[in-house]
């Protein structure tokens, strides 16, 4: 049944909208989980949820929206270079991981490789939203993992303040010679209210400690080609003798091809009454970038900079002369990608009738890129198609309070050229879902449903799946400022049309990859542990899950070889993850007129296959500890950050080393009554070098090193 007609056969339990009605009450001080078809508040939703504002977005600011956010307990990134990197909750990522605008999907092809960018930036959003485990039920299987909503703002839902109301960004970073500036503005006349928003992001090369490759890869390589001098010495011992002497042969000092060039724009206008709102967007984006590990030439000495030689024409925006430095050699990999893409949202509200709430939202989106190798392309990638959300609140029954909705998408996804390893495939999918809660008090109750249909079609073969997840948790409050929660949830997940019908060498991945069509849903059982604690002068909260599943559907390493690459299929194993994530924050004390607050956080995740070994990719415990500083026109922290060695690997990894980082930041606000920031922050200030155990390059890509951003937030 498609959103447009659900939506008339619910139409009859609707009375008149409310006219009269003011808008809700915002709550002070505490935060609403709009991702939450209840809506409850941050403090009292079962399972984990993390709210990031604009201002927490801002400076924080690390290139890609995953890479802004990994910071939170238990997320982490794919990190594929810069321009190129996904969310990783729990040690899940790819589709078990839905990154969302506005509760709808991006139409975009992230989901199918790591080397390909979220068509959302961290700049665009006014809030972000993550999910963990149980609470991303209503989301379907796609979220068995988690959810990361981006509210992005185009669709006003409120008049603004004065009648116009906008913010502004610009940011410089030494690491990359970067930039970042970001913009949008909303006005109103009457009950109308329009928005303008632009993006523009670009980076050249980054600068790393070291050598690109890690020492383990390099003792490999030597190792492979049996590169010894007349001593007998490996490689990788003459490279820590005389660096700058393989300079030629091995990138030291900067990762060639992770310039970037980004920009997007958008408008959009809604009308807002004392019901609610309804209205339109329409944004358009553009990205340029280059693909690290694609190609295994190396850069000349000096080429670092400025005097790469011209290559493909990156995109219109791009054609100037400010930009030739962006291209690497000839030769090099790159990625040109479009979107346009159309939305719609509303929220309107009713008197006195059992549906006293109606949300929706409904997003198009026509994406496509190409892999362009030298002047050529090599593979197009296009996906075309929408999603849809409906939700509706039903009047409280006493304690009762709930909401059921459906959420469909269909999507028409395809490949063409040398890295075609996917045919056109069509999917659809339909779910319906239904959450109910209890509130006694002291305690309560937590339930949902959500009953799910999918079909992968393809020229030759068709596949159809049915599947339901469902959660159920008990809530405590034994105390005012104690919040505990116990989660039970049987989760189901679809097979996508990559882990169907895959076959084709993915350089990417370095894998030659082989899905198989008889795949059958992969089966979660999960519970969770959730506990928060507000006090006067400290708060803390934490989680403990543990997953087990039936039938994970992993790409799995085969022992043969095609065109030159391992060859991989996807397969179904059972596997169980379990692990935790913890913050504590304090109030210090105060001396010489500046408040001191401290904060700590830790994250762990194991992986483990039933029948013998790790799964892979998955990261490593994580701890963290910040001291901040506050006075009337300053915010000062110093933050550590440490993540241990990962050897718990597959037969196809290699460990990664532990890494210690240490970053500080000063906020300045100089302007009295305005919000106006001078953001100045320096990150590792050590120049360690650091490596993400969840990135598949990981051996070929460290992080950036010693790294300093400027940056200037206006918002008025």
């Amino acid at each position: 049944m498609s959103p447009m007609k659900y939506g008339v056969c619910v139409a009859a339990l609707l009375g008149a909208p409310v006219m009269a009605q003011s808008t809700e009450e915002p709550v002070v001080d505490r935060i609403i989980v709009t991702s939450s078809p209840l809506q409850v508040l941050a403090d009292e939703i079962v399972g984990s949820a993390t709210i990031l504002t604009a201002d927490h977005i801002e400076e924080n600011l690390s290139g890609s929206l995953a890479d802004t956010i990994a910071h939170e307990p238990g997320v982490t990134t794919t990190y594929f270079g810069p321009a190129s990197s996904r969310p990783v909750l729990r040690g899940l990522g790819a589709d078990r991981v839905r990154v969302l605008v506005n509760g709808v999907g991006l139409v975009d092809a992230s989901t199918a490789s790591p080397d390909h960018a979220v068509s959302s930036e961290a700049l665009e959003a006014e809030r972000v939203e993550i999910l963990r485990g149980p609470a991303a039920i209503a989301y379907g299987g796609g979220a068995i993992g988690g959810v990361v909503n981006v509210i992005d703002g185009r669709i006003p839902e409120r008049l603004p303040d004065g009648g116009v109301e906008g913010r502004f960004y610009a940011g410089m970073t030494s690491v990359d010679e970067g930039y970042q500036f970001a913009g949008r503005s909303r006005f109103s006349a009457g009950n109308f209210v329009f928005h303008v928003e632009g993006l523009d992001r670009a980076s050249e090369n980054y600068d790393i400690p070291g050598f690109a490759e890690s020492a383990r890869q390099r003792a490999l390589e030597a190792e492979e080609h049996d590169d010894h001098d007349d001593h007998g010495q490996p490689r990788v011992a003459l490279a820590e003798e005389d660096a700058h002497g393989l300079e030629e042969e091995e990138a030291f000092g900067f990762v060639p091809n992770t310039d970037l060039a980004f920009t997007s724009g958008s408008v959009g206008v809604s009308f807002v009454s004392d019901w609610g709102f309804v209205g339109v967007s329409y944004r358009t984006s553009d990205s340029a970038y280059g693909l690290p590990g694609h190609a295994h030439g190396h850069e000349e000495e000096g080429d670092h900079g400025d005097d790469h030689d011209d290559g493909p024409s990156l995109i219109a925006f791009a054609e100037d002369d400010d930009h030739d430095d962006a291209h690497g050699e000839e030769g090099d990999a790159r990625l040109v990608m479009t979107q346009n893409r159309w939305d719609a949202r509303g929220d309107i509200r009713f008197d006195g009738a059992p549906i006293e709430r109606v949300r929706f939202s409904l997003g198009t989106g026509d994406y496509r890129h190409s892999e362009i190798e030298g002047d050529e392309i090599s593979t197009t990638f296009t996906n075309e198609g929408w999603e849809g959300r409906l939700e509706l609140r039903h009047r409280p029954f006493g304690d009762v309070e709930g909401a059921f909705g459906i959420q469909s998408f269909s999507r028409d996804f395809a490949a063409f050229g040398a890295e075609a390893y996917i045919v056109p495939v069509t999917t659809a999918d339909t779910g319906v879902f239904i959450v109910e809660r209890y509130d006694a008090g002291d305690w309560g109750l937590e339930g949902g449903l959500r009953v799910e249909t999918r079909d992968v079609d393809t020229a030759a073969v068709s596949r159809s799946f049915n599947t339901a997840s469902g959660s159920a948790a008990v809530f405590f409050r034994p105390q005012p400022d104690v919040f505990l929660a116990v989660t039970g949830a049987l989760s189901e997940r679809a097979p996508t049309d990559v882990e169907l019908f895959a076959n084709g060498a993915h350089l990417a991945t370095q894998a030659f990859e082989i899905g198989d069509a008889n795949l059958s849903p992969e089966l979660a059982t999960s519970i969770d542990f959730t506990a928060r604690l507000d006090r006067s002068n400290w708060s803390a909260e934490g989680a403990v899950f543990f997953a087990d599943y039936n039938g994970f559907i992993g790409l799995f390493p085969t022992g043969a070889e095609q065109d030159e690459l391992p060859v991989f299929e996807y397969a179904q194993q059972d596997a169980s993850l379990w692990g935790f994530e913890a913050r504590v924050e304090r109030e210090i004390g105060s001396a010489s007129g500046w408040d001191f607050r401290g904060e700590v956080t830790a994250e762990y995740v194991r992986g483990e296959l039933d029948n013998g070994g790790n799964l892979p990719r998955i990261p490593p415990l994580g701890l963290s500890a910040m001291i901040e500083a506050e006075r009337d026109i300053a915010t000062a922290h110093l933050e550590v950050l440490w993540s241990s060695e990962q050897d718990n690997i597959t037969s196809f990894e290699l460990p990664t080393d532990s890494y210690t980082l240490v970053n500080a930041q000063l906020v300045l606000r100089p302007v009295q009554d305005r919000d106006v920031r001078l953001i100045l922050e320096a990150r590792n200030l050590t120049d360690e070098e650091a490596r993400l155990h969840t990135s598949f390059l990981k051996d070929l890509l460290p992080l950036p090193g010693r790294n300093f951003r400027a940056a200037l937030s206006v918002a008025f």
